[in-house]
């Protein structure tokens, strides 16, 4: 089984009662707001695919190998991953699931890296997706940089917006599943930002680091739902989810990459947080805020 987790620091059981929308912007930004922000994802693809290479970890860094296709990793190089790391746009609520591959799930398949322009995803529940990649190689993380996509539901009252992983972490069973809850509602350099990373570590490979952002802007008119998190607990799976949930949400920006460090060690959290800063910086230089 997995956890969950509703806008805290702490890992909970069960899933919190919606309490409705969680909008953090003024009622008067979200009338002057961006109409759909699918129409400016472009911007966004362009900021990653220019920063990716700096969206890394500098201590102890796992050279992650992307061997496999532009949709997964067969293996990262140590035994990080046997077939992992396939995403998707998330399209469920309580997700309970152990494992996915490239079909993924509730009508949502997983997105190709080498999308480098603005793309729908393919499913019949995700119609309303527009993605963005920063790119695929078939080389390492040193010399590409980090495998990372963007995308967001605009104002298409889809009720979900954010992303979710699915395959096998190759830990065989070994080490341990945790989570990190980076930014939670913080405002940095005028967006607010939702941020966590759900790892497998201790088992000897390669700590396996999704990261997940979900971000917003007054400039976009952003309305949040609620903001909720998966981890499957057996670390056999390399499966977890970040997303905003709510049919009244906009303009929300869901964001996925991936990190590891060598023997399974944890990220230093602090650095988990420069990427994460990184990344918006470069999207706030492409927008012009």
């Amino acid at each position: 089984m997995g956890y969950y987790t509703y806008n805290c620091g702490l890992i909970g059981t069960g899933r919190k009662t919606e309490e409705g929308v969680h909008n953090y912007e003024t009622a008067s930004h979200a009338v002057g707001g961006l109409e759909d922000l699918r129409t400016e994802l472009s911007k966004v693809g362009t900021a990653i695919q220019g920063g990716k290479t700096g969206y890394v970890l500098t201590t102890n860094r796992h050279n992650i190998t992307y061997g496999g296709t532009n949709q997964y990793i067969s293996d990262g190089g140590g035994d990080m991953y046997d077939n992992g790391n396939y995403t998707i746009c998330m399209n469920e609520s309580n997700p309970t699931y152990g494992d996915f591959s490239a079909s993924g799930r509730s009508n949502s398949e997983s997105i190709s890296y080498a999308n480098t322009t603005v793309t729908t995803p393919s499913g019949s529940g995700v119609t309303n997706y527009r993605y963005i990649a920063g790119g695929w190689a078939s080389t390492n993380l040193n010399s590409h940089g980090a495998l990372i996509v963007a995308a967001t539901t605009g104002n298409s009252g889809h009720t979900y917006c954010g992303f979710a992983r699915g395959g096998n972490s190759g830990a065989d069973g070994g080490g341990s599943k945790s989570q990190v809850d980076l930014y939670n509602g913080t405002s940095i350099q005028g967006f607010t930002v939702y941020s966590s990373y759900m790892a497998t570590i201790g088992a000897n490979d390669p700590s396996v680091c999704d990261l997940y952002i979900l971000l917003g802007h007054t400039l976009w008119g952003t309305v949040f739902g609620t903001i909720n998190k998966y981890n499957q607990t057996n670390t056999g799976y390399n499966s977890d989810a970040m997303w905003s949930e709510s049919a009244s949400q906009k303009n929300v920006l869901a964001i996925a990459t991936l990190a590891a460090r060598t023997s399974g060690a944890v990220p230093v959290q602090s650095e988990m947080q420069g990427i994460v800063t990184d990344i918006i910086g470069d999207i706030k230089t492409e927008f012009g805020y």
